[in-house]
């Protein structure tokens, strides 16, 4: 168990499944790494599509809604970008054609920090939900090797993207999480990110109670009142 410090970087990008997965896991430390100068851009492989229970719903209005609240929340939060890959909801498979992508950006922003789902111990165990895995694992791929690799998506080269080495990944919603991060100052942009949520938000007022007990007892054993946690990956490539 150690206590972490964000590194001043440059750039730092984090790849999730779904509309309100990173202000669900990461959120407060990007926010952390956007304090010490980073700028910070989100790529995310579904718009969240079959989030609703509304009987009256479209695929394509849910997109649009969350696509819409997750731009709000982006504000909110001090990211810089967002990118929408719009893969199924709920049918994300670990492709060829979502590894490019997934290599492309990577190599047209050049983080120094990613961070994404951990695929081989999820949080929580056997339930985590399946484009959490996938994605996650899609993400580690394109980081190594083939973001690095200069004959892989060779393609990409004139376009001008050219290999990207990224420095670490830091993997959120890990059963393994050894790292911890204080949150204290990022927390409330964590939070007014996923109350920007609103779809997903039928009770605003448990919400942040919920959250701010979570992030307390994420904290408990590192010593800290707010935290978030992850296991952090150093790539020596």
């Amino acid at each position: 168990m150690r206590i972490v410090e964000p590194p001043v970087v440059a750039s730092v990008m984090a790849i999730a499944a779904h509309p309100d997965d990173i202000e669900s896991w990461c959120a407060g430390t990007l926010a952390r790494f956007i304090d010490v100068g980073a700028t910070a851009r989100l790529l995310l492989v579904t718009s969240g599509d079959l989030g609703s229970n509304d009987p009256h719903a479209t695929q394509a209005g849910v997109a649009a809604q969350r696509e819409a609240e997750t731009q709000q929340a982006a504000m909110a939060l001090g990211l810089s970008e967002v990118i929408f890959l719009r893969h199924p909801d709920g049918n994300v498979e670990n492709t060829q054609a979502l590894r490019g992508e997934l290599v492309a950006w990577i190599r047209r922003w050049q983080p120094q920090a990613l961070f994404t789902h951990d695929p081989e111990h999820p949080l929580p165990p056997y339930i985590a939900h399946r484009d959490h895995r996938i994605v996650g694992r899609a993400a580690l791929d394109a980081v190594y090797p083939l973001a690095r690799d200069r004959l892989a998506f060779a393609e990409q080269l004139q376009a001008g993207l050219m290999p990207h080495v990224v420095q670490e990944v830091w993997l959120f919603a890990s059963s393994l999480a050894d790292a911890y991060v204080d949150i204290t100052t990022g927390f409330e942009r964590k939070l007014a990110a996923r109350l920007a949520h609103v779809s997903q938000t039928p009770d605003p007022v448990a919400l942040v109670e919920n959250w701010r007990r979570r992030v307390a007892e994420i904290g408990e054993p590192a010593g800290l009142a707010l935290a978030e946690a992850f296991t952090i990956l150093t790539l020596d490539m």
